[in-house]
């Protein structure tokens, strides 16, 4: 199995399997009433500046994405850019994708002139922990606690 990761914009392609994707993984923001996933991802077709979206392939097919942001989770804070929108198809997890995708939202921040890089999460605090990012907060977000995670691009 071969991961490879490219900017979103370059794989227009990805929009429909990854808005089907976001709808499984997070029936309450991406409904009908709700968040529009498609115009999510669409937003994030750019080359330079906020929100960039990228994927991660294997063997060529689209299996996760994730965003570089300006704010996550509705945050107003200081802090920025951000990861957002870590999602790995649920057949390839465990396999490395999250860890690709992590490494270039890193890259990413850098060529684009970010110094430090942050994520929240409230689920996948192992994963964060593991690649080297350092836990600097711990917030409540509706009711439930959540880490921001920073590290240096």
């Amino acid at each position: 199995m071969t991961i490879s990761t490219a900017l979103l914009i370059d794989h227009k392609d990805a929009i429909e399997p990854l808005s089907a994707l976001f709808e499984s993984e997070w029936p309450d923001w991406y409904n009908a009433r709700g968040a529009s996933a498609r115009t999510d991802l669409s937003e994030r077709m750019r080359r330079d500046g906020l929100p960039l979206g990228i994927v991660a392939l294997q063997d060529g097919v689209v299996v996760g994405t994730c965003a570089l942001t300006a704010s996550s989770g509705g945050l107003v804070t200081e802090r920025s850019p951000w990861v957002g929108g870590l999602v790995v198809m649920p057949q390839v997890r465990r396999r490395g994708v999250a860890k690709a995708l992590l490494g270039r939202a890193k890259a990413e921040a850098l060529r684009l002139g970010h110094r430090r890089l942050y994520a929240l999460t409230a689920d996948a605090v192992h994963l964060f922990e593991q690649q080297g990012w350092t836990a600097a907060d711990v917030i409540l977000m509706s009711g439930e606690p959540h880490r921001i995670f920073v590290i240096n691009s």
